[in-house]
């Protein structure tokens, strides 16, 4: 990349959201100054490594010549010293965090360590937490001396130059910071960026040092979101921070060579497509197109991928050309979507203010069931205006189309700064002071105080108290586990099918299985439902109490864990059905087998603790 970037004072001078790449003069050295960005593993939702906020700040800090690394954090404390031990050798001018609202606990404390180790090194924040609670983190994290709001990089080469130059925050739009005497200050928001192709390709740390023991790589093709969910603080046009479009998008041709790099550089072939919706910007016309133009692309530049993207149940509809489309791609290797179809009720779609009635959710299920495709299914039964028959509703509603995940059924609303439903709820006075004090992701009252009895009570039937407290996965309970085994059965599958599915017995061999495994998942969603049924009456009747509580979790886990020896078990035999048939089973692999000296390609297989690419 040779753009140029408008910095400090010149910003003025240039269209709001314009981004140009430049490094100003007066920086002479700009290698000697070091940015270290630390990745938080916890929490449930962030726990997957590759970070693309962090990816693009470090890309663009190097395209201009600063030192920057990126280094994952575990959780424990363990892992925190080994962190703060190598700060002492590393020796950053900047340390970085993205913050969630799951990781602030582990944020704060690895800053009290930090500012121990190192105490003239600045501490900067960010991520979503950062964008809608800075001053509140600055406030909560004495730590802390700044923190960035919004889109991260123009604040983060704006905030290294000033640095570098040792010149004051108080013009450094973006961020809000902490002045020598202890004072908090917010600056004015920067706008958003607008052309997103002016942005370098993200670094590829994380997969460099994972290689193959990934699941995915993540790619973004727009940024923003149409849609107004009120649980949601991803950027929209109810909660903007922002001056700017609330969507925008690359065009297909780079979002197709971005990709074709990774596959040729990195021998990966798994993708995320972290958009907020993929059919967007209007879920229609236009939206579609270029959904079609990016598979198309794909597919004309022959890259064998498979990859995963989020979609609206109301954009989708029983029609040829939405038939056409899906065909297209899943041609180009879409396996997996991620849906929020939230609830099973009209009154609760209406109170998330989503657009999909249960009609579109029921739609969108079927037809990517037609098209094999993976539903990664979002769903909130749990949350502070509850009823019991809003739960009945969605556990009939889960039974009856995708029921055999149990944590569907017992998920809890998880609630973020930002957010509509926060706002509604601090009216109505539902809001717990554990909230207001660190923006704990639970901290919240149920109108009902039976179904807040329920949702804790199943909470605590999977995991230890980091998942119950927390939200943040330390031991893994057959329940997740199986959840994760899911999608790894279904992409075998449909992987599969549409590679070998010409020769001559595997469809035979791949419908009995996939018979088989539907057998089971209905099974297993009769069971959940049972399961949640049985809760639910013991809550009603007052007689669930903690010795019935505590078999529950030893038949659950004894229940999931049957099933998994079960699925893996069949499932590695027909992994040798269809190798007797000629199908080359590592030729699904998410990383493209290498070919080894004296050796043959690594191969699949489903023993072990699960079943790996």
């Amino acid at each position: 990349m040779t753009q140029d970037i408008t910095i400090g004072r010149t910003a003025a001078q240039k269209k709001p959201g314009t981004f140009e790449l430049r490094l100003d003069p007066r920086v002479t050295d700009p290698s000697s100054f070091k940015v270290s960005f630390l990745i938080l593993l916890d929490g449930d939702l962030v726990m997957s490594p590759e970070h693309l906020g962090v990816a693009y700040m470090a890309s663009v800090l190097r395209s201009v010549g600063f030192t920057a690394e990126i280094r994952e954090v575990e959780h424990g404390d363990s892992h925190h010293a080994a962190v703060i031990d190598h700060l002492r050798a590393y020796r950053p001018d900047l340390v970085c965090f993205t913050l969630m609202s799951l990781n602030l606990t582990s944020c704060l404390s690895l800053c009290r360590q930090l500012r121990e180790a190192l105490p003239d090194t600045p501490i900067a924040c960010g991520g979503p937490a950062g964008t809608f609670a800075g001053l509140d983190v600055l406030r909560n994290n004495p730590y802390a001396d700044i923190v960035a709001v919004g889109e991260g990089e123009p604040t983060i080469l704006d905030l290294v130059h000033r640095l570098y130059l040792k010149e004051p925050l108080t013009e450094c739009p973006g961020v809000c910071y902490r002045d020598a005497d202890g004072g908090v200050h917010q600056n004015p928001a920067r706008p958003l960026v607008h052309d997103l192709e002016v942005l370098p390709f993200p670094a590829r740390d994380q997969l460099s040092q994972h290689g193959d023991k990934l699941e995915y790589v993540r790619v973004s093709t727009s940024r923003g979101c149409v849609a107004n969910c009120t649980f949601c603080s991803a950027p929209h046009l109810k909660n903007r921070v922002q001056a700017g479009k609330a969507w925008r998008g690359r065009g297909p041709a780079q979002i197709v060579e971005e990709v074709a790099q990774i596959v040729e550089r990195h021998q990966f072939r798994t993708f995320d497509f972290v958009d907020s919706t993929f059919e967007d910007p209007d879920g229609g016309r236009v939206g579609k197109k270029r959904a079609g133009a990016i598979a198309q692309g794909l597919i004309d530049r022959g890259l064998d991928i498979y990859y995963n993207v989020c979609m609206r149940a109301e954009n989708w509809h029983d029609t040829p050309e939405d038939h056409a489309l899906l065909d297209l791609l899943t041609a180009s290797g879409l396996e997996k979507v991620n849906v929020g179809i939230e609830s099973g009720t009209a009154e609760e779609l209406l109170l998330w203010e989503k657009r999909a009635t249960v009609e579109d959710n029921v739609t969108i299920i079927r037809m990517l069931r037609e098209h094999g495709i993976y539903l990664a299914m979002g769903f909130i039964p749990f949350h502070p205006y509850a009823t019991v028959d809003t739960l009945i509703a969605n556990a009939r509603f889960l039974r009856d189309n995708s029921g055999h995940n149990l944590r569907r059924m017992t998920e809890r609303l998880e609630i973020y700064p930002g957010t509509a439903i926060v706002r509604r709820m601090e009216g109505d006075g539902l809001l717990a002071e554990t909230y207001r004090q660190d923006l704990d992701p639970y901290g919240y009252e149920f109108a009902d105080d039976r179904v807040g009895r329920l949702a804790r009570h199943f909470a605590q039937l999977y995991n230890n108290d980091d998942y119950h407290r927390h939200g943040v996965i330390t031991d893994q309970s057959a329940v997740f586990e199986f959840e994760t085994y899911n999608v790894v059965l279904q992409t075998f599958i449909t992987r599969l099918q549409r590679r070998f599915g010409m020769l001559s017995g595997v469809d035979e061999v791949m419908n009995r299985f996939k018979d088989t495994v539907h057998e089971i998942r209905q099974e297993m969603g009769q069971f959940n439902f049972t399961f949640f049924m049985s809760n639910l009456e013991s809550v009603m009747s007052e007689s669930l109490d903690t010795d019935k509580q505590a078999q529950q979790v030893v038949e659950v886990e004894e229940y999931f864990r049957d099933r998994l020896d079960r699925l893996r078990s069949e499932q590695l035999r027909v992994g040798k059905r269809l190798t007797r048939l000629g199908a080359r089973v590592s030729e699904i692999s998410s990383s493209l087998p290498p070919v080894r000296p004296g050796g043959l390609p690594r191969q699949y297989t489903g023993e072990g603790s699960g079943a790996t690419w």
